[in-house]
């Protein structure tokens, strides 16, 4: 496991270097879907990651967002998210992340979550705690729903599922001490994991948006499922992530 998160680490800082480097140059920006955008550095970033997993582990899998990725006997699953916020990163607003996870016969082993612009790196090895630049992290201890702060996210398609979560962010602002939304998921799990967010919920998620950082949250004492309060597999489209605390009152509200 250490050899996996040495090169989840090494990829995460090469591909921030690079990520800054291109924040500085004016963006050239394509778009998947009316609102969800790509641009170079999501294409570099990737390749630089891949480039370097490859190299270690040419026999692996490898599942990522921008490109077809790779597909092989291998029991370990590589899991890439090479700029999530890209939209963030467009404009200039500086929450953006890497997000890399190696999965074992889909359970979590490794993840790796770059802050690019704060230069905070969260690792987590499972059995092994949590991390931010090498210092442990935890949840926070906030046991009442009422006195939390909670963090959600919207999916890039305005559908029915996306007008729920609206009525779910008024529930909670109306008995929380508040809802941020960063525009990223991993930052958002991050800052679960590190106690600064009680809590997280989102709809409409993919596997390389949650793969990292539910280790983190998990191995930080927090606990992660779906909105129904059943156990969370990367493949779902909805999450809930806290302190564990709050846990059982933010499925009520979401159920």
């Amino acid at each position: 496991m250490q050899q996996y998160l040495d090169v989840a680490l090494k990829a995460a800082r090469n591909a921030a270097t690079y990520i800054l480097e291109e924040s500085k140059k004016v963006r050239q920006v394509d778009y998947k879907g009316a609102t969800d955008l790509v641009t170079q550095a999501d294409r570099g970033s990737e390749q630089i990651i891949l480039k370097l997993i490859r190299e270690y582990f040419p026999d692996h899998n490898i599942l990522t967002e921008e490109s077809e990725g790779q597909v092989t006997e291998s029991p370990i699953h590589w899991i890439i998210d090479p700029l999530d916020g890209t939209t963030n990163f467009v404009h200039g607003y500086p929450f953006y992340a890497i997000s890399i996870a190696v999965h074992q016969e889909g359970i979590p082993v490794v993840g790796v979550i770059a802050d690019v612009y704060h230069h905070h790196f969260y690792s987590a090895v499972t059995g092994k705690g949590a991390f931010r630049n090498g210092k442990p992290i935890y949840v926070s201890s906030t046991t009442d729903l009422n006195k939390s702060l909670l963090a959600t996210g919207f999916p890039y398609l305005h559908d029915e599922k996306w007008a729920k979560n609206f009525e779910h962010m008024q529930k909670f602002t109306d008995i929380t001490q508040g809802v941020r939304r960063a525009g990223a998921a991993a930052i958002d799990l991050a800052h679960v994991a590190c106690g600064w967010i009680d809590g997280f919920w989102e709809v409409g998620l993919h596997p390389w948006d949650t793969a990292a950082g539910i280790l983190l949250v998990e191995e930080a004492g927090g606990k992660v499922s779906k909105m129904d309060g059943n156990k969370f597999s990367i493949y779902n489209k909805e999450i809930v992530a806290s302190n564990g605390h709050i846990h059982k009152d933010m499925i009520k509200i979401l159920t």
